[in-house]
C-alpha cells in the first residue's frame, strides 16, 4: 500500500458526483446483466441514468467502475447488487454502500479519517466547509497534485465532501454543520462480517480489518452485533474469554442474502 507521501490524490468527487440514486440504478442493472461491457452499452443506449449529457453518463460509469469493480477488500459488485435487491432495510443498504465510496477514493478516505473519525464522539462534533478547505491546503503541502488545485476546485471538492457525508447521514442537513454518528445496523454489519469471513475463514482476521473504524464500529459494538446475528439465525457464535466459535449458517453471501433476510 502506498504511503501517505507517495499516494496520489485525485479530484474524483468532481467526476461522477456523490449521489446514491445513480449508483443504485447501475447496481440494479449490473445484477441483471452481470457484465461490465453490457452495462456500459445499456446505460448509454437506453439512458438508464436519465441524463441528457453523454459526458455525465460516462462520468457516472467511471465512478461505478472505481467504486465496485476494483479490488477494495470488500464484497464484489454482484454481491452488492444482490444486497440492493434483497429484503435488507433501506437504511442498511445505504450503510453497505458507504465503504465503497470511501475506500475507492484515497482523498475522501484521508479526509474522513482526519476530519470526521477523531471528532465524531466529541460533544458538539461539527465540520464546516472552511475546515475541509483548510485541510486540503494542509494536504497540499506534501502533495503537489493537490497544491496545484485552483481555489475554485478546492471549494467544489470541499462542498462535495460535505455532500457525501450528508448523503450517508453523517452530517446534518444544511445549514447545520453537526456531525452524526454511524450506528451500524445488523444487516449491514452482517454483510461485511460475512464477506470478510468467507474471504479469510478467520474470525481474528475479520476483527482486525481496518474496515471497522471506517464504519465507526469498535470491539464492544461488534460483540453486540455478533450476538444479535446469532439470535437472528445468521450464524452460530459463542465466546468464552479468548476462545471463540463462529460458524455461518449459510454457505455463501448469496445464500444469506436470498434466505437469511427473507
Amino acid at each position: 500500500m502506498p504511503s501517505e507521501q507517495t499516494r496520489k490524490y485525485l479530484a474524483h468527487l468532481q467526476r461522477g458526483g456523490t449521489g446514491l440514486v445513480e449508483m443504485r440504478r447501475l447496481l440494479d442493472a449490473y445484477a441483471e446483466y452481470g457484465d461490465w461491457e453490457q452495462l456500459k452499452v445499456q446505460a448509454r443506449a437506453h439512458n438508464l441514468l436519465g441524463k441528457t449529457s453523454a459526458h455525465m453518463i460516462d462520468a457516472l460509469l467511471a465512478a461505478f467502475k472505481r467504486r465496485f469493480l476494483q479490488p477494495l477488500g470488500l464484497p464484489g459488485a454482484l454481491t452488492v447488487a444482490m444486497a440492493m435487491r434483497s429484503a435488507m432495510p433501506e437504511a442498511a443498504k445505504t450503510q453497505v454502500l458507504f465503504p465503497y465510496y470511501v475506500r475507492s477514493d484515497a482523498l475522501v478516505e484521508r479526509c474522513y479519517r482526519d476530519l470526521v473519525l477523531p471528532r465524531i464522539t466529541l460533544p458538539g462534533a461539527a465540520l464546516c466547509l472552511d475546515e475541509v478547505r483548510v485541510h486540503l491546503q494542509h494536504i497540499g503541502e506534501q502533495h503537489p497534485e493537490v497544491c496545484a488545485w485552483s481555489a475554485y476546485l478546492q471549494l467544489r471538492w470541499s462542498r462535495g465532501f460535505l455532500a457525501l457525508l450528508r448523503h450517508f447521514h453523517l452530517l446534518e442537513r444544511y445549514p447545520s454543520t453537526a456531525l452524526q454518528r454511524l450506528w451500524l445496523l445488523p444487516e449491514a454489519f452482517a454483510f461485511f462480517w460475512l464477506g470478510l469471513w468467507f474471504t479469510s475463514g478467520s474470525y481474528w482476521s475479520v476483527t482486525q480489518d481496518d474496515l471497522w473504524p471506517l464504519l465507526q464500529t469498535n470491539a464492544e459494538m461488534s460483540e453486540r452485533l455478533l450476538n444479535e446475528g446469532h439470535m437472528k439465525g445468521w450464524w452460530s457464535y459463542q465466546r468464552l474469554g479468548g476462545i471463540v466459535q463462529f460458524q455461518p449458517r449459510y454457505n455463501s453471501m448469496e445464500e444469506w442474502l436470498q434466505h437469511g433476510l427473507a
